[in-house]
């Protein structure tokens, strides 16, 4: 619990000092390693193979994943192949008044395809994952990942941790404001979807449009936005509107 209440220390006493877009990124970046540090800690008193933490917007689709110990690579193809048959998925559980989901036998043989062809081959052979609320409404989630199946133990204590990180990334958990007016619908379907982790080529795929024509769009919203790559969007498109503004 140590490292925990460290990291809610460190979250207590970072504020935003400057004006200007430099800082606000880097409140944002600030935000990032704090939820990377509750991984790493959780990782250690459960213990865990990997982790992803991940918000949640008003649509119930997960967006802004921060990895610990899991690959790029491996993530992309979750996203592009096997996330819709996630059964974890915090859409699943909106309605249920739960804070934790375990993957249980019965779900691994109903879902059977997900399992054996994502899980097992990244290595991964228990998943637990853990909702985190707001007025009911489930606004981030943490998969927990094991390539040994956990115990009702471990579980438990995972649920023990929940108050305490919630606590640690409170202030990180800024609610999702609107986009700029500036930007089309078109530009703000594209953002959406690249802080949910689409690449390029599955934006085209979903959107039945070129390529090219992604790439255009993006470049329009960094100079819409005033940013120069995804990570810049993502960040950008997450802070609070007092901060926001500093960009306008």
């Amino acid at each position: 619990m140590l490292h925990l209440t460290l990291v809610i220390r460190v979250l207590r006493t970072t504020t935003l000092t400057g004006g200007n877009i430099m800082s606000a990124l880097l409140k944002a970046s600030r935000n990032d390693a704090i939820i990377a540090r509750c991984l790493q800690t959780i990782s250690q008193l459960i213990p865990l193979s990997s982790a992803v933490f991940y918000r949640v917007n008003h649509r119930l689709k997960p967006e802004h994943y921060i990895l610990h110990n899991i690959s790029a690579n491996t993530h992309q193809q979750y996203l592009e192949c096997f996330q819709p048959l996630d059964p974890l998925l915090p859409s699943r559980f909106s309605h249920q008044a739960i804070t934790m989901a375990a993957m249980t036998p019965g779900l691994c043989d109903r879902n059977r395809h997900y399992y054996h062809e994502f899980m097992l081959p990244n290595n991964v052979r228990d998943m637990t994952e853990v909702f985190i609320r707001r007025d009911r409404r489930i606004i981030a989630g943490i998969s927990l990942m094991r390539d040994v199946a956990f115990s009702s133990e471990e579980r438990l204590r995972a649920q023990a941790v929940l108050p305490l990180v919630e606590l640690a990334i409170h202030d990180c958990l800024q609610e999702e404001e609107d986009l700029p007016a500036m930007l089309t619908a078109k530009e703000r379907e594209i953002v959406g979807m690249v802080r949910e982790g689409a690449s390029n080529k599955l934006i085209a795929r979903q959107l039945d449009i070129s390529l090219s024509t992604v790439k255009t769009h993006l470049r329009n919203i960094f100079a819409k936005t005033e940013v120069v790559n995804r990570t810049e969007l993502v960040s950008r498109t997450w802070m609070p509107s007092a901060q926001r503004t500093l960009h306008l």
